[in-house]
């Protein structure tokens, strides 16, 4: 069993999966020796208040940000090729406010998710890209699940067999620091006109246990960060788009740890790789 930052998730909560019979079998059902509770067949509506839920949790993670998804993109982006992996509760479990948060109808009995993770499988042998990452922790915080966002996309990542891992997300995102804890990310891009979101940030790392273990919490997993040479403000575009103009021209970077807080700036450390490096 991976022991974590906060124990008790793992003891108070269940894992899940969402995926397809046919895609099951590439699964690992208990990553870590962590046995899987629920498997989730979107081709099954006995299990159409569970993808309500979910989407529950996905807009009280997001929503506040403008960023819920509609359940078509649940269905097209994770459910058919791939897999949702996550945490959940029986619903008997929950407060009466924790169910009329979460919209819990009065006949169901089944699990409630209070964390999922989505990534979808690449072309490319062995990678993913990841699609999205939910928590409950700050919904519930009288729960004392500090460290679930984290710990779930730790266990997913074996659970799907991910040997390289590819994301996207924003320099000012709340969650920048949970990827980072994966150890040191290597920059594909810093400024994305490609994407809604043209602050976006393109990354990725190989996959190894140590370093699940390591953003997981377990106190025996080690990780080493390269000291950085540049320092990037969230908010500074023109500093973005010259980092992604010399990512054009070939130089490598990294982004060498979690952010910072500096008054009102937010800063992230970059460190530039030698060539052949």
């Amino acid at each position: 069993m991976i022991a974590t930052r906060n124990d008790s998730i793992l003891q108070q909560l269940s894992p899940f999966v969402v995926t397809t019979r046919a895609n099951r079998a590439i699964l690992d059902e208990a990553p870590f020796g962590l046995a899987t509770r629920w498997f989730v067949d979107p081709h099954m509506t006995r299990w159409a208040t569970f993808f309500d839920l979910l989407q529950r949790l996905d807009a009280l993670t997001f929503g506040p940000e403008g960023m819920p998804m509609d359940k078509w993109v649940f269905y097209n982006c994770a459910e058919l090729p791939g897999f949702i992996y996550g945490f959940a509760l029986e619903a008997d479990a929950l407060s009466a406010s924790e169910r009329d948060l979460m919209g819990v109808p009065a006949g169901w009995s089944g699990p409630v998710p209070f964390s999922m993770y989505i990534a979808i499988p690449m072309h490319e042998p062995g990678s993913w890209f990841g699609h999205n990452l939910c928590s409950l922790n700050r919904t519930f915080p009288q729960r004392g699940f500090d460290g679930l966002g984290t710990i779930t996309k730790a266990i997913a990542l074996a659970a799907f067999k991910v040997e390289r891992f590819y994301g996207a997300t924003q320099w000012l995102s709340k969650a920048l620091h949970i990827h980072t804890r994966f150890g040191p990310l290597d920059l594909y891009t810093a400024y994305t006109p490609a994407h809604s979101m043209a602050e976006t940030l393109t990354y990725g790392f190989e996959v190894t246990t140590e370093k699940l273990r390591y953003a997981a919490g377990d106190p025996a997993a080690t990780m080493r960060y390269p000291e950085p040479d540049i320092t990037l403000d969230a908010r500074d575009v023109p500093a973005m788009q010259d980092l992604q103009r010399r990512i054009e021209a070939g130089e490598r970077f990294v982004l060498a740890g979690a952010p910072s807080t500096r008054g009102v700036q937010v800063v992230h450390p970059i460190t530039t790789v030698a060539a052949g490096a």
